[in-house]
């Protein structure tokens, strides 16, 4: 019960937080919102708590047998299934219920009793692409007046929710009876344990594990998507906020041997937010001896990646059935959708809504019903979290404009009841991706709340005290660190900080226990050492062979070694933010340890590289660990040349950064133009899980491939992949904070062949504005505007042997920096600064 109200008050908290917040940041919004972002126009969102009350029911499992957060996989014995016996008596006065309905869900199989009769043994088709099953059974002739017993044996599952409605099927209502306090289990089957009459002497109550709609973890992994089918089930956290959307067009219209009348009803072009047009769309059915094939259907696209599930809005007298499929892509839609053909019930006069999921495109058959089918909208029901844009970049170059946005897109996206990784796969909190969007939220949205929610359930799975890797990842726990002293920098929340001194202390003890006397990453605990979706970096051995890594995966292994060497730095800079200098001494020593061994033991003695793979040599550069001779060979022998294996956009952005750290800006660009360009030049409205430069022109979506496999199941809007956004802000734009909060920020104009550049960053102090124009000869002027409190050193371009740098009209001499090819400047308190190279 302590966690069910912690939950309750944390969810409370957050749709409190989420609207201050909104409100406390919007005055340093100061122009137009990314134009794909239909969300961004919506002044006062709807918040979920303000549309939904969460579910009274319950799931319940058996003491003993829960699984901790983050384990998502059936268990079984063997092939044999593990039964769990449960039982709930209830009473149902005079007169009767004429209809009523039972729904269960949750496990893979499921044999009910009511009063003492098998009403339903069912398996769920293992084929299935959605879970959970739900399990809706009329139970109307099942029922008497007076005491009735309820029994269920249930197996392959991790909880369970039952209730019976007296409503027709799909028809919400009070319930009869439902799962929660007061039901009975045992993991022993005993004779007539299901028998009104059996007594329950020994069975102990059932765990209750809080309301189905209350707990997050609840939602991860796409584990509630069957739920569309539970009357009332929304899912959806309080803070949230939820928009109706049209589609922009219809596509495929299909008559089949009916009709469809007023398609143009569903479309609204670019008015996508304005209210349906009254009338009817309607739909004639075949004959009911007509092929499934030739129902008539049709394909909506929303113009652009969304997030949230498709609504019917049903004008007709009697229930109908239609059936739905999503998909990122057409292809996605029509020929594998990733939740599969889904039916949905549609009660008369009502509104019904498919599973949650993230998608563009949205097919529709239409099955049953009283012909003519009369509908009021078929539209998205758009699931965001809301947020001001006020973070921008703006440049002379419109590509890279849109890539800037599609990436602070993509990264909204993923904000959800988590931050998740991606909105349709896993749908789940991952600290890699976090590393990445975590970064573009910083600096676009400046986001307290989700941040630091998701943060603290990846440390909270990783054990209470820590006892493995965030997400079973060495890399990922080191991500973990790193990400912690990104968001420290940008929002310097110093009693946020204090809250996880304990926690950081703890995984960073524990990564020391994956090296080896050597101060090398050997993988001693035998877990996942993944780095990227390529060849080499993300071994599907755990470790458990004879085989040392350095034998089998030595790339992975110098690039986690370089990951934890950053992880160790970053880790003692927050703990002597926090005073604790004993600590942070200690992990200071640890990463010199560490990057010690790594140039004697992995940097090749002839190649001055550390092999020939972009993923380690890019993350040496990125951590800090190469020099800067290190550097520039890296560049010239590796990151110069194309890798000949697959990379991830998500590494990709590692590959980029250190190509601005080795100087190479106009490089980066070229690259960021043709690699994220080449998703744009696709059609991308958000970022993909993967990509190569030789896909396909036709049927590019299912030639992708990411976790060890291939095809429509890969995301194609991926947290992980937004990077580009936070380069452009910090390379171009060349903002980025050196001290907690923003209290001190070096700002080092980069114009990289643009004729201009504009940008704003959002920080705890008011936004940080910046303009630049270039001049002549790689010089440029630059327009900055600080807000009160944050101190900034200004890089300016100049000519060797130059220092001399005009501030407000007036010569400064600035500090030498880069081998003199620039200089300096410091600007110590609030106001508006024109900077000009000699």
């Amino acid at each position: 019960m302590q966690r069910v109200f912690r939950v309750v008050c944390v969810f409370l908290l957050a749709t409190i937080i989420t609207l201050s917040a909104l409100s406390a940041y919007a005055a340093q919004r100061a122009y137009s919102p990314n134009p794909l972002d239909l969300t961004a126009e919506i002044a006062s969102p709807k918040l979920e708590s303000q549309l939904h009350a969460p579910l009274p029911e319950q799931y319940i499992w058996a003491q003993g047998r829960m699984r901790g957060p983050g384990e998502f996989w059936s268990p079984t014995a063997g092939n044999r299934p593990q039964w769990i016996y449960f039982r709930k008596s209830f009473d149902i006065p005079t007169p009767l219920p004429q209809t009523a309905t039972l729904y269960a869900a949750g496990p893979e199989r499921m044999r009910v009793y009511l009063n003492g009769q098998l009403v339903a043994n069912v398996l769920q088709d293992p084929g299935a692409k959605i879970d959970p099953y739900v399990l809706v059974l009329d139970v109307s002739r099942s029922l008497h007046s007076g005491s009735n017993v309820l029994a269920l044996a249930a197996a392959n599952g991790s909880r369970l929710a039952v209730k019976i409605v007296p409503r027709p099927p799909e028809v919400s209502g009070p319930a009869i009876v439902m799962s929660g306090a007061g039901w009975k289990s045992s993991t022993q089957e005993e004779n007539g344990w299901q028998q009104p009459g059996f007594s329950e002497r020994g069975w102990s109550p059932a765990a209750v594990l809080g309301g189905i709609e209350s707990n997050i973890d609840f939602f991860q992994a796409n584990q509630d998507a069957g739920m569309y089918r539970w009357p009332g089930y929304d899912g959806i956290s309080p803070f949230l906020a939820r928009a109706p959307v049209r589609a922009v067009n219809v596509i495929d219209a299909f008559q089949g041997l009916g009709a469809l009348h007023n398609t143009v009803l569903l479309a609204a072009g670019a008015d996508q937010l304005t209210p349906a047009p009254a009338g009817d769309f309607t739909v004639d059915l075949p004959h009911p001896g007509a092929a499934g094939t030739e129902y008539p259907g049709l394909v909506l696209d929303f113009g652009r990646e969304s997030t949230g599930r498709i609504e019917v809005v049903s004008d007709s007298d009697q229930a109908m059935r239609l059936s739905v499929q999503y998909g990122e892509s057409l292809g996605e839609t029509l020929e594998e959708p990733y939740l599969g053909v889904d039916e949905l019930e549609v009660p008369p006069h009502s509104t019904a809504y498919g599973p949650k999921s993230a998608f563009r495109y949205v097919a529709v058959r239409f099955l049953a019903g009283p012909s003519p089918l009369r509908i009021k909208s078929v539209q998205l029901d758009d699931i965001y979290y809301p947020v001001h844009y006020l973070g921008s970049f703006h440049s002379s170059d419109p590509l890279l404009n849109r890539i800037w946005q599609v990436g602070a897109y993509t990264s909204h996206l993923c904000m959800l009841d988590d931050i998740w990784d991606a909105p349709k796969r896993d749908r789940a909190r991952w600290v890699g991706d976090l590393d990445v969007s975590g970064h573009v939220i910083d600096d676009t949205f400046a986001d307290h709340f989700l941040i630091q929610q998701t943060m603290d359930y990846l440390i909270r799975d990783a054990g209470q005290p820590v006892a493995h890797d965030v997400n079973g990842i060495p890399g990922y726990s080191a991500f973990w660190v790193m990400a912690e002293a990104d968001y420290y920098r940008h929002i310097g929340d110093l009693n946020y900080l204090r809250s996880i001194r304990q926690q950081l202390i703890q995984l960073l003890s524990y990564m020391e226990t994956e090296l080896d006397g050597r101060n090398v990453f050997t993988n001693p605990h035998h877990v996942w050492p993944f780095v990227d979706w390529s060849p080499g970096m993300s071994p599907s051995f755990f470790g458990t062979g004879t085989q040392p890594l350095s034998e089998t995966a030595p790339n992975a292994q110098r690039a986690t070694q370089f990951e934890f060497y950053a992880a160790f730095k970053e880790g003692s800079w927050l703990l002597r933010q926090l005073g604790d200098s004993d600590n942070a001494d200690r992990f200071a020593s640890e990463a010199q340890a560490i990057r010690g061994a790594a140039l004697q033991y992995m940097l090749g003695s002839r190649s001055g590289t550390f092999g020939d793979r972009w993923q380690p040599n890019a993350m040496a550069i990125y951590s800090g660990l190469a020099s800067s001779q290190e550097t520039q060979m890296i560049w010239q022998k590796v990151l110069s040349h194309p890798d000949k294996f697959r990379i991830t956009p998500y590494y990709n952005f590692y590959v980029i950064s250190a190509m601005a750290g080795a100087g190479q800006y106009e490089a980066a660009l070229d690259w960021i133009r043709k690699y994220w360009g080449g998703m744009i030049r696709r059609g991308a409205t958000s970022f993909w899980e993967a990509y190569n430069l030789g896909l396909p022109q036709h049927g590019w979506h299912s030639s992708l491939r990411a976790d060890f496999g291939q095809g429509y199941f890969v995301s194609l809007s991926h947290g992980w992949s937004s990077g580009p956004t936070v380069w452009l802000t910090e390379e171009i734009l060349g903002i980025k904070p050196t001290a907690a909060g923003f209290a001190q920020v070096s700002i080092r104009p980069e114009l990289a062949g643009l004729k201009w550049a504009d940008g704003s960053e959002p920080t705890p102090r008011g936004a940080i504005r910046v303009s630049y124009r270039a001049v002549s000869d790689g010089h440029m002027t630059a327009s900055i505007d600080l807000p009160p409190g944050t101190e900034a050193s200004v890089s300016m371009p100049v000519t060797a042997g130059n220092t001399t740098i005009r501030v407000n009209g007036q010569t400064q001499s600035g500090v030498f920096a880069e081998d003199g090819r620039r200089a300096i400047v410091r600007l110590n308190h609030a106001g508006h600064y024109t900077v000009t190279s000699p």
